[in-house]
C-alpha cells in the first residue's frame, strides 16, 4: 500500500506479497506462495486464450486489440509506424476503486502548548 508521502510508494513484491496472504489466510508461507503463483499462471493462461478473468469487487483482466497508429518520434520528429497488436486490460472492481479512493490516514498535528497568559485556567 503506497505511503502517504506521493515521492515515495511502497512496492509490494511478489515474496512480500506471499507473507501477506500467508499471515491473512493462516497458511504456510510455502502454501501462500504456491496460490500466488497457481493464481498468476491461471490468470495468463485464461487471458492468452482470450477469457475474461473476473474477481468480483477486485477487478478483471482481458486481452484487448489495438489498432495499427502513427506516431511522431521524440527523436528527430519522424512518423513512427506501430503495428497492430493485442495487450492485456485490468479494469478495477468497485472494491479495489473504493480502497483506492479511502482517505488517507493524516499526519498528527504537533501538541499545542499550554496557554501562557495570566488568568488563564
Amino acid at each position: 500500500m503506497p505511503t502517504t508521502d506521493s515521492k515515495s510508494t511502497k512496492i509490494v513484491g511478489k515474496e512480500e506479497l506471499a507473507h501477506l496472504i500467508a499471515a491473512k489466510a493462516q497458511v504456510a508461507l510455502k502454501e501462500a506462495d504456491a496460490m500466488l503463483d497457481a493464481l498468476t499462471e491461471t490468470v495468463r493462461e485464461e487471458v492468452a486464450k482470450g477469457h475474461q478473468v473476473r474477481l468480483i469487487g477486485f477487478g478483471s483482466w482481458k486481452l484487448t486489440s489495438v489498432s495499427a497508429r502513427t506516431i511522431k518520434s521524440i527523436r528527430g520528429g519522424t512518423p513512427v509506424h506501430i503495428p497492430a497488436g493485442k495487450r492485456v486490460s485490468f479494469s478495477t472492481g468497485s472494491l479495489l476503486a473504493e480502497a483506492a479512493k479511502a482517505p488517507t490516514p493524516a499526519k498528527k498535528a504537533p501538541a499545542s502548548r499550554p496557554s501562557s497568559k495570566k488568568g488563564a485556567k
